[in-house]
């Protein structure tokens, strides 16, 4: 895709896959076009129609209205203050959840959320390069994609339907209710999908998209921290100092900038995905350049070289940890200190995408993998395995690269005096 990218520098082109009805997928690299993408009417371009391969595997979950976005962007991002201590501890034991301790810290729950995330990603990956017509025959021997929503159904079950009695009984607003997920998505949901089986569906699809997004960000960032040692001080020493003035919290966090600029350059470096922004073109659609694309037209975006592009970014081939803090604090328009935060959405960095479709669960992703790392990075020393100088190169695979299998990184309880 790479020479193709470069080719058609800020233009359109097309690729052929088996990840659209078409048979073809149409990339856009140019910033007016994207905006053009951003702007178009729900009912002009559609993110759920661009779900083609998806309706193979989760029939049930692209059937339901997607109320589980809304519970992403408001109450899960408002609660993070609040159990953010909750968050630190599960992280110091290595694990973490959105539930009742009783179920998220269950052994057979996790394995059953981080299982079912990998055979949902292998799975996808497959069907990715099967014809439309096989689609379907092998879909249907994915079988483990559908017996994790099942297992997830028969262990949260139970605490479901009790959360689900109590709501009928006291009403929505009742004294004493768990401030969690399930209560969140029962609250969103529409009277006809308040039921165990679409609230289990919902949890085990916002597992799966968070387990994947923020273990690919934080095992790249330590892979680079590991590199390039030069940042491990620093970074140590402003850490530090958040924590003792704020503590473990949310506010902490948000003083980390040369950690956030660490984290968001090895995203942009490393590249976790070379398309973003899938749509598919409900109607005649007619750019602002006048490029014409027909209805039933899958568009994407090439967003990994937008990410390595020199016009946007100063030598990007070279790994650069605090390009965007150095952004934030030299910058001479004063939404500098804000555009440059990894949280804030970018055509030319879109690891969360872009427009109205983009990750409702940025802020807490974001937070979450700062904390892991802030974390590591003052209680461990870290190198990677035989000194090596430079950070393992993850592989590409259906537009989406992950990181290496085969690095290794070596761990020390640091000495403190």
């Amino acid at each position: 895709m790479g020479p193709t990218t470069l080719q058609y520098h800020r233009g359109v082109f097309k690729i052929p896959t088996f990840t659209t009805s078409s048979g073809w997928l149409v990339m856009v690299s140019d910033l007016a076009m994207i905006e053009d993408m951003r702007k178009a009417p729900l009912d002009v371009m559609s993110f759920r129609g661009a779900s083609h391969d998806s309706e193979h595997l989760l029939k049930d979950h692209i059937r339901t209205p997607p109320f589980h976005i809304p519970v992403a962007r408001t109450p899960m991002t408002r609660a993070f203050v609040s159990k953010f201590g909750d968050v630190s501890e599960e992280i110091k034991a290595a694990c973490g959840d959105w539930l009742d301790a009783g179920e998220g810290q269950d052994p057979e729950y996790l394995r059953i959320q981080e299982d079912w995330t990998i055979h949902l990603i292998v799975s996808s990956s497959i069907l990715s390069k099967v014809p439309a017509f096989l689609k379907p025959a092998v879909a249907a021997t994915m079988l483990q994609v559908r017996s994790g929503i099942k297992d997830t159904e028969r262990l949260l079950g139970p605490t479901i339907q009790r959360r689900l009695d109590d709501m009928k009984q006291y009403g929505a607003g009742w004294e004493g209710k768990p401030n969690d997920m399930i209560t969140w998505l029962i609250k969103g949901a529409l009277p006809e999908h308040r039921n165990v089986k679409d609230i289990s569906m919902k949890i085990v699809f916002m597992n799966a998209s968070s387990i994947h997004t923020t273990s690919i960000s934080t095992t790249n960032a330590l892979f680079d921290l590991a590199a390039h040692q030069e940042y491990i001080t620093p970074l140590r020493a402003e850490i530090e100092e958040a924590i003792s003035s704020h503590g473990w919290t949310k506010d902490a966090m948000r003083q980390m900038r040369k950690l956030d600029s660490f984290i968001k350059e090895s995203s942009r470096f490393a590249g976790t995905n070379a398309i973003s922004m899938r749509r598919k073109v409900l109607k005649d659609f007619v750019f602002s350049n006048g490029v014409t694309v027909p209805a039933g037209v899958t568009l994407a975006v090439a967003s990994y070289s937008l990410q390595i592009d020199p016009e946007y970014y100063d030598d990007p081939t070279t790994f650069k940890g605090f390009r965007f803090s150095e952004m934030r604090d030299t910058g001479s328009d004063e939404f500098d200190p804000l555009r440059h935060q990894m949280i804030t959405l970018d055509p030319t960095y879109m690891v969360f995408g872009y427009g109205r479709n983009a990750c409702p669960g940025r802020f807490f992703a974001v937070n979450e993998v700062k904390a892991v790392l802030a974390y590591i990075i003052t209680t461990y020393d870290l190198k990677l395995q035989g000194d090596a100088a430079e950070a393992p190169v993850g592989s590409w695979s259906a537009g989406n690269r992950g990181p290496s299998i085969t690095g290794q990184i070596l761990l020390r309880k640091r000495k403190l005096d």
